[in-house]
């Protein structure tokens, strides 16, 4: 008799466990479609908060690049040295008399980006002194680059503001710089991270 019973609650329970998931699923997607049916539309995903893939920005690697070549022109003329400047500041003023006769006008000398008329002038990181104009504490005193620095080292960057976005994203610190060996790279975050 115990063994005939325990056969009958066997039987029961495999045809009642599965209707019992299935009505589980059928009550589960209906009121999950209930729901959804008379609720407001989704909300549209946020913002990106990466840089900006516009134009400008292209623009902007794109003159970085072109005065790398001006600059390898340059020292290519002297001895593989880079034209120095007094401080890192007004690079469009400082370096253009050196680099004219390689093409260059003023206009390449600035990010397209940048919300001044014309563009913020890039930072040129070839100099003797920092200079008293408050420039970051990260920057070092004297920076001198030749075509011997290390591929890493910076010559020329976005000018990037304390506590504000890169003139690359509308949320991050987003700027380009030039490298030492003439490569151009984007870089999403703080300047001291990747300054060498």
């Amino acid at each position: 008799m115990g063994s005939t019973k325990r056969e009958t609650v066997l039987r029961a329970a495999r045809v009642v466990v599965p209707l019992a998931a299935a009505l589980g699923i059928a009550v589960w997607v209906g009121l999950s479609t209930r729901t959804h049916q008379g609720s407001a539309p989704a909300p549209p995903p946020p913002p990106a908060t990466g840089p900006t893939t516009d134009r400008a920005r292209e623009v902007c690697a794109a003159r970085l690049a072109k005065l790398g070549e001006a600059l390898r022109l340059y020292a290519a003329d002297h001895s593989g040295a880079y034209p120095i400047t007094e401080t890192p500041g007004d690079s469009d003023v400082r370096l253009l008399p050196c680099l004219k006769r390689h093409g260059m006008t003023s206009g390449d000398f600035r990010c397209p980006t940048a919300g001044t008329a014309g563009g913020e002038p890039y930072v040129y990181h070839c100099y003797r002194h920092k200079g008293s104009s408050g420039w970051p504490n990260w920057m070092a005193e004297e920076h001198v680059v030749t075509r011997k620095s290390p591929a890493g080292t910076w010559l020329m960057s976005d000018y990037v503001l304390r506590d504000a976005p890169g003139p690359h994203s509308q949320t991050d610190k987003a700027f380009n710089y030039l490298r030492a060996d003439g490569s151009v790279k984007l870089h999403v975050g703080r300047p001291r991270e990747v300054y060498r």
